[in-house]
């Protein structure tokens, strides 16, 4: 008796894990063959040629999934992920960015950015407070990877886009609220991360609808309600490589809140 009690726990740990493994697997192989139920794949080079991968994202919901199955109780990681195209969420505040791009540029372009105040209040509130202190004036978009994001806002150190200025303490780096919301939309904006994983000033503004190798890596925090034509026209400018500088200054002559 003593020893088929010792081996019941042990029998159904080891069924359960097989359970789980081929649950998970089968979970994956779905969603490889169904690439639009996941719009965040990204594709590795590998000694075959290109094959496509998923994002962690996808990872995370398929093991959730299994793992449903087997126990019967919904795992709460797989509702953790916001994806804007299909949960649009709240904007509380709105901040506008007026960008000229060049010395001719006579008529400067400005940008709307909808804030999600509810889901990032800490990122919100650093962009927000910047942003109505016209703190971004001065500054530029210091790279452009056309097809991707356009990337600004370093304060203190505007060409070059190296570090940036919080508008915490005496502008020191700080921990976004999360990285919850999906990088599924054309628009969205997401702050810019120090090589400590930290926030500043500095953020990026998405150029297409699928962003997944930003998934899980940078902190989405707004969306660009008005003037994404003007986005686009900055994602079209010329740069110098490898670092992606355009050639012309694309400058915030100033910002503030609506």
């Amino acid at each position: 008796l003593k020893m088929t009690v010792a081996r019941i726990p042990t029998t159904l740990v080891v069924a359960a894990a097989a359970a789980l493994l081929s649950v998970l697997i089968a979970s994956v192989a779905a969603l490889q063959q169904q690439p639009r139920a996941f719009s965040r794949r990204e594709f590795v080079t590998t000694a075959g040629g290109a094959v496509p991968s998923i994002s962690s994202a996808a990872v995370i919901t398929a093991a959730a999934a299994a793992a449903s199955t087997i126990i019967g109780t919904p795992f709460p990681a797989a509702a953790a992920y916001v994806d804007p195209t299909r949960a649009p969420l709240e904007v509380t505040k709105r901040a506008f960015l007026d960008v000229q791009i060049g010395d001719d540029d006579s008529k400067p372009g400005r940008i709307v950015i909808g804030l999600y105040g509810e889901a990032m209040p800490r990122v919100v509130d650093n962009f927000a407070t910047l942003a109505k202190s016209n703190s971004y004036a001065g500054t530029n978009f210091y790279r452009v990877i056309s097809g991707m994001s356009v990337q600004g806002g370093a304060i203190g150190d505007s060409m070059k886009g190296r570090r940036g200025k919080s508008a915490f303490g005496d502008g020191e780096p700080f921990e976004p609220d999360n990285y919850n919301i999906l990088h599924s939309k054309e628009g969205l904006v997401s702050a810019v991360r120090t090589a400590d994983g930290k926030c500043d000033s500095r953020f990026f503004i998405q150029t297409t609808d699928d962003g997944g190798w930003a998934d899980d890596r940078y902190a989405v925090f707004g969306i660009v309600e008005d003037g994404m034509k003007y986005v686009a026209k900055i994602d079209k400018v010329d740069v110098q490589p490898p670092q992606n500088g355009p050639k012309e200054q694309v400058k915030i002559i100033k910002s503030g809140l609506l």
